[in-house]
């Protein structure tokens, strides 16, 4: 006795329409909310200024205060984060607007003029600030 063979039958996929159905209004407008605020280059910082002249900026990461360097805080893309953030800290410490590049870079000029608590943020480490020599002339 011989055994036959069966064909198989090959079963079609449905039909995939190459073009994807149009968008309704309320799509093209939650998806051009979306893209304006992706390239929105608004932050948001933790300061504390404790001393005139110094501040400190929090690291979520960590639980950690960064001495007058604000490019290793973090930046929070939410207003509503950053107070959250906040109130779970202790008093004295500010929320505070700045910007960021098209890397996502903190632009240091962006809060360099700020005041907080009445008091400038210091922007760049004492260590690297440079010394001026008072009563020299050149």
């Amino acid at each position: 006795m011989a055994a036959t063979k069966r064909k198989q039958s090959v079963t079609k996929l449905p039909r995939v329409d190459d073009e994807d159905p149009p968008l309704t209004a309320a799509e093209r407008r939650e998806l051009a909310r979306r893209i304006k605020d992706s390239e929105d280059p608004s932050r948001y910082l933790l300061v504390s200024t404790t001393l005139p002249g110094m501040s400190l900026y929090y690291m979520i990461e960590d639980d950690v205060w960064s001495f007058e360097d604000p490019s290793t805080a973090t930046l929070f893309k939410r207003r509503a984060a950053a107070n959250a953030i906040q109130a779970l800290l202790r008093p004295g410490v500010h929320v505070v607007p700045c910007k960021v590049d098209d890397d996502g870079k903190l632009v240091l000029s962006s809060i360099a003029h700020r005041k907080v608590g009445g008091q400038r943020l210091a922007v760049m480490p004492s260590w690297r600030r440079k010394k001026t020599v008072r009563g020299s002339s050149a």
